[in-house]
């Protein structure tokens, strides 16, 4: 993320999910990649979030949500991800197909499989995702971080140990906003971090993260 992306993050200029995507790769690499939609003179960022699509289908709008989620979906990362998990959802698959290519083909797909390890919590799949993740080269503040469960105490020491030993900074955020832990305040130096990964993992805990694990288990059987 630039300085210039901090600096609208904590203007509210931007929110997370507006450049979570975007640190994943270059941004020469970005503009060339062949399965980003193609732009236009007239294109704007998107005026919805992934709160309105959210709140759509807690009404019961199901079809308003997945409009949403098709207006949002920058061809990779979160929101194609949950895109994919409300196509799976609807048994649509000839929209879930497509993107499940992009998903597979995604290079920071670590990401994603941390984030729904992470909400996915102490569930038996959650092992295999971040065992995914490590064989993608996923960063170590990540993997030890996905660890950290406050729920899983044992599981959650020598994740925060090993957080504080690579990034300290995190580790201070993750111990004061995760874990509540007494007297541990959150480091502004890793505010922005934090919140992008933790964005991520939110959303998907709302969506649903078993159903989101479906989808990058398919996406993986693409990879393969």
């Amino acid at each position: 993320m630039s300085w210039i992306d901090k600096a609208k993050v904590a203007l509210g200029i931007l929110s997370p999910e507006d450049i979570e995507e975007d640190d994943a790769e270059p941004r020469a690499q970005r503009r060339s990649r062949p399965d980003r939609p193609p732009l236009s003179d007239s294109m704007e960022a998107p005026q919805q979030s992934l709160e309105d699509a959210f709140e759509a289908r807690e009404a019961g709008d199901i079809s308003r949500m997945r409009q949403l989620l098709r207006e949002m979906d920058r061809g990779g990362g979160l929101r194609t991800a949950i895109r994919a998990a409300a196509a799976l959802e609807a048994e649509d698959e000839n929209e879930l197909q497509p993107l499940l290519v992009i998903l597979a083909q995604d290079p920071a797909r670590w990401r994603l499989q941390l984030q729904t390890a992470a909400a996915l919590g102490g569930h038996d799949q959650a092992e295999e995702l971040r065992q995914r993740a490590t064989a993608l080269k996923a960063p170590a503040w990540a993997l030890a971080w996905c660890r950290i469960d406050a729920k899983a105490e044992e599981s959650s020491r020598h994740g925060l140990v090993d957080l504080l030993f690579c990034d300290p900074a995190l580790a201070r955020t993750v111990a004061a906003r995760d874990l509540e832990i007494d007297g541990a305040c959150a480091d502004t130096a890793a505010a922005a971090r934090y919140a992008g990964f933790a964005h991520g993992r939110d959303c998907i805990a709302r969506f649903g993260s078993e159903r989101v694990a479906e989808v990058l288990n398919r996406s993986q059987s693409e990879a393969s």
